[in-house]
């Protein structure tokens, strides 16, 4: 029989807090890998638990770190050391690691306590055994007795603790799809945000989770309209005022669970107006803006079909913002 997933299970906030007593062995448990042409899963894994535990530390002196190393942050150029290496404070929610020994990278999914609960994405890159790449998103939390301008960051970490169960399940191998199945079935969402609905593969209950908040399937998450899920959202074009949804990068596919992780750009070049219950009405400054919205979004892929997506975003970037990975091939 098929698994279901449902968001509205139960939330518990201690499954978060579970996670944060168990990462340190974690580290110590592994053995270092051995520097070598490929790194598979379990190295993969390993150099990223201890990117984890360095960044902890505020010292990445103990690193395996190649002499040519690139390394951004929010799409800038930033030497490790700098950045959230400063301001974190500790971890907040111990989220996914994903990692794709065919490309050698690796990402992490989780919540940090700056100021206020952030979010982090960290991708890497090892080639013989040493880091070459590191690209890191940090959402910044948001003050939560702010003015409120709609691009709040105030992740819901109980959500993030029920899907995650989820998203690290792993698919029975007779109902895997191949690398290239899973990269075009998220590839088509994309189509669909710059064309229309069209055919995107969404199981009858999919979610979406942008910066830890539930945005499908939520009336306090739809500015009035019904609840609608990923397929009612595409049909009612909410999405039209996206013309361009570039570069589309694919730099982990992990076809035992069924995860691919894809990082964009939306280009949002600013309209006067947007479709609304079928009509077109004056857009909403966050409509009307121009701006870039950096995302990096996972995605959990089940015969096929899209069941859930988990979005790390900088949502209200400069328009023509670059992100610093544009011509890597990536």
């Amino acid at each position: 029989m098929r698994r279901k997933f449902c968001i509205s299970a139960v939330l518990v906030a201690e499954i978060a807090l579970a996670f944060c007593a168990v990462w340190p062995a974690r580290v110590e448990a592994k053995k270092a890998p051995a520097a070598e042409a490929r790194c598979d899963r379990a190295c993969l894994d390993h150099v990223m638990d201890e990117y984890i535990a360095a960044l902890l530390k505020h010292d990445p002196s103990g690193l395996p770190v190649a002499a040519n190393l690139k390394s951004t942050e929010n799409t800038k150029p930033t030497p490790l050391g700098e950045g959230v290496w400063k301001t974190i404070k500790f971890m907040k929610f111990y989220g996914e690691t994903v990692a794709d020994p065919s490309t050698g990278q690796v990402t992490y999914w989780g919540a940090i306590q700056e100021n206020f609960v952030s979010l982090l994405m960290v991708r890497l890159k090892v080639e013989d055994g040493k880091i070459t790449e590191v690209e890191t998103i940090v959402p910044h939390g948001s003050d939560p007795k702010a003015p409120r301008d709609g691009f709040e960051v105030m992740p819901d970490l109980q959500v993030l603790a029920v899907i995650k169960p989820f998203l690290e399940s792993e698919i029975p191998p007779a109902q895997r799809e191949s690398r290239a199945q899973l990269i075009a079935a998220a590839n088509a969402y994309f189509d669909g945000i710059e064309h229309g609905p069209g055919h995107i593969p969404f199981a009858p209950g999919c979610n979406r989770i942008e910066n830890g908040q539930l945005t499908t399937n939520n009336p306090t998450n739809t500015e009035g309209l019904p609840p609608l899920g990923c397929q009612g959202q595409f049909q009612a074009r909410l999405f039209s005022y996206i013309p361009h949804v570039r570069p589309r990068r694919f730099p982990v596919v992990d076809e035992t669970r069924g995860l691919v992780v894809a990082q964009v750009v939306f280009d949002i070049p600013g309209s006067k107006t947007w479709i609304r219950d079928g009509k077109v009405v004056p857009a909403p400054p966050a409509v009307a803006n121009p701006r870039n919205n950096i995302l990096n979004e996972m995605f959990k892929i089940e015969r096929g079909k899209i069941e859930l997506i988990q979005a790390f975003m900088l949502p209200n970037e400069p328009y023509g913002t670059k992100t610093g990975w544009d011509d890597s091939g990536q």
